[in-house]
């Protein structure tokens, strides 16, 4: 009987990884379409109103973007959702931040060309329940 030392020195065991970094890249492009369609604001399109500064804080908070469409309707992640739904989500909003760490906040992208009338009702939501952070989403003004 030969003993398996001796078939060891003539051909080394190796082992192959190829396919194991092939999964591994696979993995990372994976994860990082599905973070980025995840964190997409922009799901439904709408003519910003113009500002002349504008920044984004990068503070960690837990946002909630509403999309206000010119004929009043109003999206959340791309899905046209009631009043009284977006209602709901804001009440939920502060009990959901306070329970991961955070600040509650509201992102308002509405179009331009729409009546002031939802956001007022979007902001006197934030107002019942406490919501202090809110932002607008706005264009860089054409030149």
């Amino acid at each position: 009987m030969r003993l398996p030392a001796q078939d060891c020195r003539r051909h080394p065991l190796r082992f192959e990884i190829t396919p194991l970094i092939d999964i591994v890249f696979l993995l990372i492009i994976f994860f990082l379409v599905a973070s980025h369609v995840v964190r997409s604001d922009h799901t439904v399109p709408v003519d910003l109103p113009y500002a002349q500064d504008g920044s984004d804080d990068e503070e960690p908070a837990w946002r909630l973007t509403l999309t206000l469409l010119p004929d009043g309707q109003c999206s959340v992640g791309g899905t046209i959702v009631s009043s009284e739904d977006v209602r709901q989500r804001i009440a939920r909003l502060p009990k959901a931040a306070a329970d991961n760490g955070m600040q509650p906040e509201v992102r308002i992208r509405a179009d331009r060309r729409g009546r002031f009338r939802a956001v007022r009702h979007i902001i006197e939501d934030c107002a019942r329940h406490n919501i202090t952070s809110i932002q607008f989403a706005v264009s860089e003004h054409p030149l």
